[in-house]
């Protein structure tokens, strides 16, 4: 019997120093690892005898996050290559040792681990990133194994997937953000710009780096904490900024006009000669016929540099625009009183309406929706019996005429407040999926009080 096990989205970053409000959910009392390794011990225990392919469905490492130098946190927007990715993911594995250690336990007792790239931990496309989780796995198995198993054998047992994983048992696992043009990008097996080695920059990461996650009040784990109503911002401003040096409404100012600025300056437009060899690669990497490779690439959202003022309305620059305008024409119309900025008055304001309501605001639950919605056409494209994605951070486990559709949910630090009191969930997501006499069955689990239990909702969302 072969059991495949998904998680994803636990982005672990560096553990926040301190015990304040500021970025609580980054603190180590809050962060998912010990969880985590308490559940893939249990699930060892479950599977014995049994083989177990444990997938890591991407943002497992949110490389977008604060670095922590010298006992505090520095923001920053450091080239996404080798040389700074390496010391990020370093200081990430020896902050969190329990994840490190549950990881190898699955290793260590001959099962496999296989680690899916996604937008925030997209520097699991370097090979040299991708040495330092597999030499840091293997050397904690070795320890547990006590030198039983050689270090090779134990390497061999951890894969990595820059773009998705197919199984033997016809199960796709994908991270899904190269259906949002905030976070995808144009060639997934290697999403370099025009620098080779240097990933390419989106809406996503950049938005995370220069102003939402400056702002250590919000929650970038729980859309609710920063989708937030006029009147909640001011509420927000007046309760955690108001008499602080910090500046709510400079931050995501200048942080959203580089992020734009960046998006535009380091745009590139690719070449034919680029995607063949993206594709030729996926294929070799995952097993699939270079055919479903392209079809399967022909489903990407454009990526956010190609679609700019789709990311100027995300970034409410629009509104921002307008609505200064409005405010101009009106202050001069009431100074002048003369018939020229009479009609200025109502124009301005008057196309900011009409702009408006010709284009759909930006929601992300629906932004969500359509990522999930690819599952079905991912499946036609390799004939699939299940389709896994995350990204979302919603959970889903459906069966839909014989083919089962997953999202295997967040395991992020998210809390509904910024104390960190609440937690989003009482129940951690998981999509256990198993193969036996060429039947597949399982679907979407639950993880709660040290126990499993098969999710059983109408709509096959998360209970």
């Amino acid at each position: 019997m072969r059991h495949t096990v998904a998680i994803s989205d636990i982005h672990l970053s560096e553990v926040e120093p301190g015990t304040g409000l500021w970025m609580r959910y980054r603190q180590k009392a809050f962060a998912p690892a010990a969880e985590i390794a308490t559940m893939l011990d249990e699930l060892v225990r479950r599977v014995r005898g049994d083989e177990l392919t444990l997938v890591l469905n991407g943002d497992v490492f949110d490389f977008d996050a604060p670095r922590v130098l010298q006992g505090q946190s520095v923001f920053h927007n450091l080239p996404r290559d080798a040389e700074h990715s390496v010391p990020a993911i370093l200081a990430i594995l020896g902050d969190h040792p329990e994840f490190v250690e549950g990881i190898a336990r699955i290793v260590a007792e001959g099962h496999r681990v296989v680690f899916v790239s996604g937008n925030h931990d997209a520097q699991l496309t370097l090979p040299e990133v991708r040495a330092v989780v597999r030499d840091s796995i293997v050397q904690c198995a070795c320890a547990l194994t006590h030198g039983a198993v050689t270090a090779e054998e134990l390497g061999r047992r951890i894969e990595f997937r820059a773009w998705f994983y197919r199984t033997p048992d016809g199960i796709l696992f994908e991270h899904g953000h190269q259906y949002d043009s905030f976070c995808g990008f144009r060639y997934p097996m290697g999403p370099f710009g025009s620098k080779e080695g240097v990933i390419q920059p989106t809406l996503g990461s950049l938005g995370a780096r220069l102003y939402m996650g400056r702002l250590g009040y919000f929650n970038p784990h729980v859309d609710a904490t920063f989708m937030l109503t006029l009147r909640g911002y001011l509420s927000h401003w007046k309760q955690y900024y108001l008499f602080t040096q910090r500046s709510q409404p400079w931050i995501w100012f200048s942080g959203a006009l580089r992020t734009l600025h960046s998006l535009v300056a380091n745009r590139d437009p690719g070449s034919r000669e680029r995607r063949a060899r993206n594709l030729e690669t996926a294929a070799g990497e995952t097993g699939a016929s270079l055919r479903e490779v392209a079809r399967h690439a022909r489903l990407f959202a454009p990526p956010g540099e190609d679609v700019v003022w789709t990311c100027v309305r995300e970034l409410w620059f629009d509104r921002v625009i307008f609505g200064g305008l409005a405010a101009g024409s009106v202050a001069a119309w009431l100074l002048w009183q003369h018939r020229a900025f009479t009609v200025l008055a109502a124009a301005v304001p008057a196309a900011m309406v009409a702009i408006e309501l010709a284009q759909p605001k930006s929601e992300i639950e629906e932004n969500w929706r359509k990522v999930q919605r690819r599952a079905r056409q991912v499946a036609k494209v390799h004939k699939a019996r299940a389709v896994v994605f995350g990204h979302t951070h919603m959970p889903e486990g459906v069966w839909d005429d014989g083919v089962f559709f997953g999202n295997t949910g967040s395991w992020s630090a998210a809390f509904r407040d910024v104390a960190c009191t609440e937690p989003l969930y009482d129940e951690r997501p998981l999509v256990w999926l198993t193969a036996a006499d060429g039947v597949l069955s399982g679907g979407l689990y639950a993880w709660k009080n040290g126990e499993f239990r098969r999710t059983s909702t109408e709509d096959g969302r998360f209970a």
